[in-house]
């Protein structure tokens, strides 16, 4: 039996399922991500960098190197010094942040020290510069030190020229948060997708930090229009890459899923019903446990869809 909720009867209710968010979504893989580095050469001049916390994507034109995106800080030696090897350059002179997550983040400081150019989106630069708390009595993200955020940054789009290398960047607005950048290297065909595309269980949006999950299914949209069948897809997290047909399977899922949550929403389901009801037991054996994922997103719907918001 289906039981419905007022409002402040399901804002109370979501203290039961509070621990689950502690932490932002993607943060959760990251805890397995520390250790040894694995590389994938992606193009002459483009390395695929695993294992530093999330994947990271580095290339080379003549002035250096030019990340996408940094690992967790604790790995961000390990992760400077093996690109500078198998690239055989010393130099870097960009990094782009995907989004403001910490272990996408980690180079920011060591980086931004030696006066390199961080690009992000502007709203990534501003969860950067203050606390977060992702519960409102857990523990926040500190703010990063003012050399280590990012000082070039976008609202829409943009481009970097790496020697016969184009990667051009782009917002996918409120999808894994209100931050997210896409980046696409025209000529290697390679896409990096940031937090968007887990690539290793559920994409959970971070809905603290203005992410959501239909917003996440219209990612997934704007990727697949950048895609074609030869693309190689570098996702947030996971030990290979995605092709096209990945993200469409993923973006159906995603689909069904949120129309499922969108009703249950409307028809005043609580956290607790909504779960009980189980509207990922499709997916589970090939995406694993959805309760984070469901939880979260969940959640994500309350401020756009509550029927008494």
């Amino acid at each position: 039996m289906k039981i419905s909720l007022d409002r402040r009867s399901f804002v109370t209710s979501l203290g039961v399922t509070a621990a689950l968010g502690a932490l932002a979504p993607d943060a959760l893989r990251a805890r397995e991500s520390t250790g040894k580095l694995v590389t994938e050469r992606l193009a002459d001049q483009l390395l695929l960098v695993r294992g530093a916390g999330a994947n990271v994507v580095v290339a080379r034109d003549a002035a250096g190197l030019a990340f996408i995106d940094g690992g967790l800080a604790a790995n961000s030696a390990a992760l400077l010094s093996l690109a500078q090897r198998e690239l055989d350059s010393k130099q870097v002179h960009t990094l782009l942040n995907t989004h403001w997550h910490r272990e996408h983040t980690g180079l920011n400081e060591r980086l931004g020290k030696q006066g390199v150019k961080i690009i992000a989106h502007e709203n990534t630069r501003l969860w950067l510069s203050t606390s977060v708390r992702m519960e409102p009595d857990g523990p926040p993200f500190l703010p990063l030190p003012a050399a280590a955020r990012p000082n070039a940054t976008t609202y829409t789009t943009g481009e970097l020229k790496l020697g016969d290398e184009t990667a051009r960047y782009g917002y996918l607005p409120q999808a894994h948060t209100d931050g997210d950048l896409y980046v696409y290297f025209t000529r290697a065909n390679v896409l990096v997708t940031g937090g968007v595309v887990a690539g290793h269980g559920w994409p959970t949006a971070d809905r603290v930090t203005g992410g959501w999950i239909n917003g996440t299914v219209a990612g997934y949209r704007t990727l697949m229009d950048l895609c074609n069948d030869s693309t190689r897809i570098v996702t947030a997290h996971g030990d290979r890459l995605f092709g096209k047909a990945d993200l469409q399977a993923q973006r159906d899922m995603l689909v069904k899923i949120a129309e499922q949550l969108g009703k249950m929403m409307r028809a005043g389901y609580g956290p607790a019903d909504m779960l009980a009801a189980n509207p990922a037991k499709d997916y589970v054996a090939t995406m694993g446990d959805p309760t984070h994922f469901l939880t979260e997103s969940f959640k994500s719907m309350w401020p756009r869809m509550a029927p008494d918001a």
